[in-house]
């Protein structure tokens, strides 16, 4: 069950549903536990909105809810625990399991978090404070600890690394412990796995591939793989670069043979190459037109490294190393880890507050293997807002412009930005099997956040809490 767990974790994306809705959530959550147990997964795709659609097929919804509802039986139950911001938490106790059950609404009524985990029961918050390196001097001191409380102060949190960035001023804020008793609290220089923000690397590795004239955007992917690889293309429409970095291919999130593989479900990447990678994209067929609907994708992430690294003839990091982090300074931006960056590596957990495993990559690296701290990522998104080599600056710049609109939020190259705001964002999240981060910036205001942590917890209304903290100031 474990494994169909991680898939439901895998294919489902948490995220912030908008106001209004229809039925409220307890209705509909009594109303997909009636369709489960008729058997009826249709009738729950049917409940589902835009965001949710994208994030998994009605073939796929049928294959997961078949498997699971073999191996846990009748939904006995639903229960409500808790609630943050949009998202409700229920108890949902099976014939032979008990699990936690996420689910929001959008604001058309229809399902936009649906999302199976491992259940946990609630704890008490610490007994004592958590360690700390805030020295509380100032408001604004006292204003970001009233932000982190509430995530750190509860029993399976374990640490987080913040920078804040406000034109030249800087704030860097630690919080909890590298790891479980280890008495160390996360400073501007501790390593975390950075997951999906890898994806705004690659964009800036694309752009800057075609400043230098290796390629072009619209290039059909195809031209930079294997002959043996049929054409991807709908309707004679083909996946282009382009539509790799904005999430547009039609190409889906995961590839099918990725489970395959995954002998380690803790770490899931690591035994999937090009090999596996090469056979699956041989066999896919997409559903749509690339570039018509978006579908966020860490496969054709992935890819694009992959196409990358056979353009220019070199390893990702490598590509990473020579044209972004050794120009902006980035010392401590790495995927493999060396022995000194060994003993900086924080160490994740899981939602429980469990030791796992970092998580490697080697075919999808570009989707998600990049470590980095704090201090190389204000770098980094200094650069973003127009600090830094020319040649990169401009690269970067041409990663924030617009290539596609999903509802609210513009997709540029890799980054989102929500499109409602006067000053809007640039934003993207990372998760790995035991570490959730965010970064974002707004070039109009000058602002930045780097948001580190070494546990599996959602952090949305932490992050939420400091993006506005930095909007008020």
């Amino acid at each position: 069950m474990k494994r169909l767990i991680l898939i439901f974790t895998l294919l489902a994306q948490l995220a912030q549903a908008q106001s209004g809705r229809h039925l409220p959530p307890d209705s509909v959550a009594s109303l997909v536990r009636r369709h489960y147990n008729d058997r009826q997964p249709d009738s729950i795709y049917a409940l589902a909105g835009e965001v949710f659609r994208r994030q998994i097929s009605a073939e796929q919804f049928r294959l997961v809810t078949g498997g699971l509802f073999g191996q846990t039986g009748r939904w006995k139950s639903v229960e409500r625990r808790s609630t943050a911001g949009e998202v409700v938490r229920y108890k949902a106790v099976f014939e032979r399991a008990k699990m936690d059950f996420h689910l929001s609404l959008d604001a058309q009524g229809k399902l936009h978090t649906f999302l199976f985990r491992p259940f946990e029961e609630d704890l008490p918050d610490r007994k004592t404070p958590a360690l700390s390196s805030n020295p509380l001097r100032t408001a604004f001191d006292r204003e970001v600890d009233t932000v982190v409380q509430p995530y750190i102060r509860r029993q399976n949190t374990v640490g987080l690394s913040i920078g804040l960035l406000r034109n030249d001023s800087l704030w860097v804020y630690g919080y909890g412990e590298t790891g479980r008793d280890s008495g160390k609290i996360p400073d501007e220089t501790t390593l975390f796995e950075i997951g999906s923000i890898t994806k705004t690397f690659t964009a800036t590795l694309l752009m800057d591939a075609v400043r230098r004239g290796e390629v072009r955007l619209d290039d059909p992917i195809n031209r930079y793989l294997p002959d043996s690889i049929p054409a991807l293309q709908k309707d004679g429409i083909p996946v282009t670069l382009k539509t790799l970095s904005n999430h547009t291919s039609g190409l889906p999130r995961l590839p099918a043979n990725l489970f395959t593989f995954a002998t380690n479900m803790n770490n899931p990447y690591r035994h999937y190459g090009r090999k596996e990678l090469y056979a699956f994209l041989k066999t896919v067929t997409l559903p749509r037109r690339p570039g018509e609907q978006y579908e966020y994708s860490n496969l054709a992430v992935g890819l694009l490294g992959t196409v990358l690294e056979n353009v220019a003839g070199k390893p990702f990091e490598e590509l990473v190393r020579e044209r972004i982090t050794r120009p902006l300074g980035m010392e401590h931006t790495v995927i493999a880890l060396g022995d000194q960056d060994k003993a900086a590596f924080a160490q994740g957990h899981d939602a429980k507050g469990n030791p796992v495993s970092s998580w490697e990559f080697q075919a999808l690296t570009a989707a998600g293997g990049i470590r980095s701290d704090v201090r190389d990522l204000i770098r980094y998104l200094k650069a973003e807002l127009g600090n830094g080599p020319a040649r990169l600056v401009s690269a970067m710049k041409q990663t924030q412009e617009t290539t596609f609109k999903n509802g609210d939020t513009s997709v540029g190259l890799g980054w989102h930005r929500r499109t409602e705001a006067a000053r809007p964002w640039y934003w993207h999240q990372g998760g790995t099997g035991g570490f959730v981060t965010f970064t974002a910036f707004n070039p109009d205001r000058r602002t930045a956040v780097v948001l580190l942590t070494n546990s599996q917890n959602p952090i949305d209304t932490l992050t939420a809490g400091l993006l506005s903290l930095l909007e008020k100031n």
